[in-house]
């Protein structure tokens, strides 16, 4: 039993047996002795409607719900997670336990499936349905079982590479002739578990390498020329040869390291993520849909890309749940980003198509405009955009190193060519003078443009080689920045040149989108363990971890004015927007607003 103090059904107060809920019944009153009754049928999992309690919780949204209660198991834990899924709206509320209770408030009303979730434990699923302004308790027992083996984050489509054999890092890049080679230029790009997970004959990897080392490549050299030597490319691909052919096997990373979490922290935090609906004749050969990037309109709606076939564009209204979805006009452009102008127009970038699109969701026509209106540039992908105040849409060119401006008034875009060859710039911001920041993602650099001027700055990582996927601002013009493969969390000062950073406290991190709230508060995505966000106090150097409720990494994050972290759990087993609220108890909307 935990010996730590707090009201029964708040975080922090101490866990309860049953024996003890029964002892608490025999001198309570008739009607409460009803209540806990009806109580302990749902416990024992029966499926009951609860009638709404008396108050309301005094944090608790008008119209919502609210559950709290003990989790007991036969061995210590810290920070379960309790999986409240809304079956009626297809939404799930996920917040953790503390000192062995938890508390979910703002739930919507409904039918649910709760049950609970840890590494070495088991627990039933429970069914209850909630009444809008109730105030209920369930209570969980965990069974002991053997922990599953964990995979470290996989880029992309897919949060685990099926039949592949977790190892350790050693095993899946054994010690040798070329093993440093090949983490420098391959894995430093592709990943971890990329190489492991392609038993190829020599041949096959001969005409990769050489694929990478060719500028005629249709993505250019992703090796830069003078990297490898003759005898260098003949290391790599022994080292290749060796390792991975054909009777190697698939492999993947095995991370053993748990989350550093902080039990009190996560107990005021809460996860909604709302679930795409499949569409029984768009997505019938779609076993779930691949949401990329979220964005805010003015009325509070979240959208997304959606790149699944069809592509789609797409809103979620998050007071109700409710799903809006528009099919591009070419359904295979493979919509990277989007954005969203003040008069709720959505603007998307192609990465097949070479467009950049536009969304007018009152009408729901859709117009495309190419990204060089000079038709010079033809075969080059789009990445993200971003609107300045003057309405103008700029946006990234990853194939084809190029900074593009779509003009509001002329409706006609033009590009820039990035100084750097094989930059592949991706992510993109504007600080508070509308200087055009941007990462180059194969280069390890954080590159500036100056529209006035046109002249571009760019800035190398402190750690090179390494991959950068995005960025963002601070209050002060200061540029943050997550190095993908190394781990890092960068700061710049542009007015120095000086750059910082920060080791994330985990092996194998992969940080992928860094921003700012309103706070200076540094919010990281990071997939490399499974799926967390991280917030980084820059004043006490603190990295604080938020377990996701999926498996998955997440590419782009959103804030909203109150500190809400919306993000697209991208290689999850369902599609969804989510959201994390930090300190439920500040919550006091489901819109979301920049």
């Amino acid at each position: 039993m935990s010996a730590s103090t707090g009201r029964r059904g708040e975080p922090g107060g101490p866990r309860t047996s049953a024996s003890d809920e029964r002892s608490v019944a025999m001198r309570t009153s008739p009607r409460l002795l009803a209540a806990l009754l009806v109580i302990g049928l749902t416990m024992l999992g029966g499926t009951t409607a609860i009638a709404p309690a008396r108050a309301q919780d005094a944090t608790q949204i008008a119209g919502t719900a609210a559950v709290s209660g003990a989790v007991e198991a036969p061995r210590p834990f810290t920070a379960a997670q309790v999986h409240l899924m809304n079956v009626d709206k297809n939404v799930l509320f996920m917040v953790y336990t503390s000192g062995g209770r938890y508390r979910a408030v703002n739930l919507f009303p409904g039918r649910y499936e709760v049950t609970i979730r840890k590494p070495g434990f088991a627990a039933e699923t429970k069914s209850l349905t909630l009444a809008a302004g109730s105030r209920e308790t369930l209570n969980f027992s965990l069974r002991a079982e053997a922990a599953q083996p964990v995979q470290q984050g996989v880029f992309g489509f897919s949060s685990s590479i099926p039949g592949a054999t977790l190892v350790s890092y050693d095993e899946l890049y054994p010690n040798g002739p070329g093993r440093d080679l090949v983490v420098k230029t391959c894995v430093n790009c592709h990943g971890k578990n990329f190489l492991p997970s392609r038993p190829y004959h020599e041949s096959q990897w001969t005409h990769f390498v050489d694929l990478m080392l060719s500028p005629t490549a249709p993505r250019g050299a992703m090796i830069p020329a003078g990297t490898l030597s003759t005898k260098d490319r003949e290391t790599v691909i022994a080292y290749l040869a060796k390792n991975y052919g054909p009777n190697s096997g698939k492999r993947a990373l095995k991370v053993d390291a748990a989350f550093p979490v902080d039990e009190t922290v996560l107990a005021r935090a809460m996860y909604i993520e709302y679930y795409l609906p499949l569409d029984q004749q768009l997505d019938a050969a779609n076993q779930q849909r691949r949401t990329q990037e979220p964005h805010f309109d003015p009325e509070g709606n979240v959208w997304y890309t959606d790149r699944s076939i069809p592509n789609r564009i797409g809103r979620v209204d998050p007071r109700t749940g409710d799903f809006k979805d528009f099919t591009m006009p070419d359904p295979r452009a493979d919509p990277h980003g989007l954005t969203v102008d003040k008069a709720g127009h959505v603007f998307w970038a192609e990465t097949v198509g070479f467009h950049l699109g536009r969304l007018d969701p009152k009408t729901g026509s859709m117009i495309r405009y190419p990204m060089d209106s000079t038709g010079q540039s033809q075969g080059a992908r789009g990445h993200t955009p971003v609107v300045d105040s003057r309405e103008n849409v700029w946006f990234t060119v990853i194939g084809g190193d190029m900074l593009g401006k779509w003009d509001r008034k002329t409706e006609k875009a033009r590009v820039w060519k990035v100084p750097t060859q094989g930059a592949a710039p991706y992510g993109i911001t504007l600080d508070r003078d509308e200087n055009v920041w941007f990462a180059e993602f194969r280069r390890g650099k954080i590159a500036r443009f100056d529209p006035r001027t046109e002249k571009f700055t760019e800035y190398p990582a402190l750690t090179q080689p390494t991959t950068i996927r995005r960025l963002g601002v601070d209050s002060a013009g200061s540029v943050w920045y997550g190095g993908f493969s190394s781990g890092k969390l960068g700061k710049l000062d542009p007015t120095t040149g000086r750059i910082v950073e920060y080791d994330i406290p985990m092996p194998f991190a992969e940080p992928y989108d860094v921003w700012p709230d309103r706070n200076d508060q540094i919010w990281i995505s990071d997939g490399g363990q499974g799926g967390s966000l991280i917030r980084f106090d820059p004043k006490t150097e603190k990295f604080t971890y938020y377990p996701t409720p999926q498996t998955t990494d997440q590419p782009k994050l959103a804030i909203t004015r109150d500190g809400a972290v919306w993000y697209t759990p991208r290689s999850s087993s369902k599609a969804a927007a989510g959201v994390l609220y930090p300190d439920v108890g500040k919550m006091t909307t489901f819109a979301a607003y920049y």
